[in-house]
């Protein structure tokens, strides 16, 4: 049985944002693992068009970092211990190599539980860091929303035995125990309680 990993999260967030960035996942991914680097703000110069007035931006290596560092506070439990923004920023300037492992381990390692933290502790947590590497609102919510499913996905179903919410409905016991008990095809029977006619 194959279990979900951080990469498995990358890759739907990367589906759900920039599909047309979906073949790169797995190079970028070992350029990542490689050499793990904190969400960098996504450089979007202000109505600064390219060519022929369409603006592009890839946004491949931001969402690696963006997830891989969802993941790896939910993990290290960064998450339930919230703090400042300055309070984390000096954090993240002791424990600099601590935490480009902890990223790196994020993408291959199966995805953390939900332990101790809310979904909404989490979703805030993920539309913040998505913010911070400067998304737009709705790649930001779209970003949050595909990584907080990811990682409270439901367990996966048993593969024998029918679905919990298929019941077989029984089969109406005879009343007629009696010795004529066989029925002839097409013929109907009255209810037990209905009087003889």
């Amino acid at each position: 049985m194959h279990q979900y990993t951080g990469q498995d999260v990358l890759r739907e967030v990367v589906r759900g944002i920039a599909p047309a960035e979906l073949e790169k996942v797995d190079e970028t991914c070992r350029a990542y693992t490689a050499r793990p680097y904190p969400p960098q703000p996504l450089h979007r110069p202000a109505g600064d068009p390219l060519g022929d007035g369409i603006q592009t931006a890839v946004l491949l290596p931001v969402l690696v970092a963006v997830v891989a560092q969802i993941l790896a506070d939910l993990a290290s439990g960064r998450i339930r211990a919230g703090g400042s923004r300055l309070g984390r920023w000096w954090r993240r300037r002791r424990l600099r190599g601590a935490a480009a492992d902890e990223r790196r381990a994020a993408l291959t390692a199966v995805v953390p539980e939900l332990s101790g933290v809310t979904r909404q502790e989490l979703t805030d947590w993920a539309l913040a860091q998505s913010r911070t590497a400067r998304l737009s609102p709705a790649q930001a919510e779209a970003c949050a929303h595909i990584v907080v499913v990811a990682v409270v996905r439901p367990p996966a179903e048993p593969a024998n035995g029918p679905a919990p919410d298929a019941q077989e409905e029984p089969e109406p016991p005879d009343s007629d125990e009696g010795h004529d008990s066989r029925r002839e095809p097409g013929e109907v029977r009255a209810p037990a309680n209905t009087p003889p006619s």
